[in-house]
């Protein structure tokens, strides 16, 4: 095996200490020198490794002609009158509940759910705590989420069809953040994302006193890019607000719709796939899942919410987003928060590295269509 030129004096070194000195201990300065030939060459492969990892993120190609709206086929003929019955069941679920909360107040509740925490992550889910010890912490796993969903929403046995019938687990933690911050309000986050600072701190002052029921940020803003790059990077659209950390009050009007078009996407697939109901769907491709229950369909909520008077928001207004800002719904408002805050790390949308003053949150980006993060 050829030996780095760098490595060359330690052997020189070695071989000299083994003639010049007592045999015993020329055996124990070859240990070392061998100990620390193996160092350097780990150090200079690990070296490699990183520096080719860097030069394979591919470049992003733009075209002069910026994609600001995208048709998505899940909106294309959709079953209006089941989605409006499914919004009937859940809005009178509110009336139930309405006297049991304050619509001015942010509930102080984070929920996280996931079969088992693994190790890499455990310091990440502890971060939300440790950041927020007056907040009520509650990791949900497998059966306990089944057990909320069949309780709580068993007056609509459409929605628990279909959370139960889902083959992915990222359908389901899709559906489960939805229907928890429905019921209960407070702040949803994905159990591979870090705590950067107190959730009262991710906002001003005067938009947390607003009517806005519900905050969000940017993941992914990159409207000028090609077909082609999207390809490379495995996106599936070129912009997104972020699944992954959501904050909501109780009932709010965008999460009511994202559970409707959640049940109305799985069946509008299962008549794509020719099959009588979502449960005989076995399988879903990442961009399924994207439109479906992610972030896709997540998007097009918002930006429809956004539009219910209006009915001229489009991306354009979030593209290259520079401070929070308040844009009104039917019920109450939304508070977009610029690519920094939710979606540091990122290698692309001008996010940034980990280390912004305004990072509330650090996503590992485990999912398989969000690549290429400077962790």
């Amino acid at each position: 095996m050829l030996v780095p030129h760098y490595l060359q004096g330690i052997y020189a070194l070695a071989n000299r200490s083994k003639n010049a000195l007592p045999k015993k201990e020329g055996y124990r300065v070859g240990i070392v020198a061998a100990l620390m030939t193996v160092a350097f060459w780990l150090a200079a492969v690990r070296y490699h490794q990183i520096t080719s990892s860097n030069n394979s993120v591919p470049q992003r190609q733009l075209s002069p002609i910026a994609t600001f709206s995208v048709a998505t086929e899940y909106r294309k003929n959709s079953d209006v009158i089941f989605e409006n019955y499914l919004d009937s069941v859940l809005a009178k679920l509110k009336m139930e509940y309405v006297s049991s909360y304050d619509p001015e107040v942010w509930p102080t509740k984070i929920f996280q759910t996931a079969r088992t925490v693994n190790d890499k992550y455990k310091d990440a889910v502890a971060s939300w705590s440790a950041y927020n010890p007056q907040y009520e912490h509650m990791l949900l796993g497998d059966k306990a989420a089944t057990e909320f969903v069949e309780r709580a929403f068993a007056a609509s046995p459409e929605i628990v069809e279909v959370y139960k019938s889902f083959p992915n687990a990222a359908l389901k933690a899709d559906l489960l953040r939805y229907l928890l911050l429905y019921l209960y309000g407070g702040v949803y986050a994905d159990v591979d994302l870090y705590c950067r600072k107190p959730i009262s701190e991710w906002i001003p002052h005067d938009l947390a006193k607003s009517d806005a029921d519900v905050i969000i940020g940017i993941e992914l803003d990159e409207p000028y890019v090609t077909l082609e790059t999207q390809r490379q990077w495995h996106w599936h659209r070129p912009y997104s607000f972020a699944q992954f950390t959501i904050v909501a009050k109780p009932f709010a009007k965008p999460i009511r719709t994202a559970i409707v078009r959640v049940v109305a996407h799985a069946h509008h697939l299962a008549r794509l796939k020719n099959k009588s109901s979502p449960s005989k769907i076995s399988k879903y491709t990442p961009e399924e899942v994207f439109e479906v229950s992610g972030p896709g369909m997540w998007t097009d909520v918002l930006i429809d919410s956004m539009n219910y008077r209006r009915k001229d928001v489009s991306w354009a207004q979030m593209n290259n987003l520079k401070k929070p800002i308040r844009v009104p719904t039917e019920n109450g408002a939304i508070i977009v928060l610029p690519v920094q805050y939710f979606g540091n790390g990122q290698r692309h949308s001008n996010a940034g590295d980990y280390n912004q003053p305004e990072a509330c949150v650090s996503h590992l980006f485990t999912k398989s269509w969000q690549r290429f993060s400077w962790f």
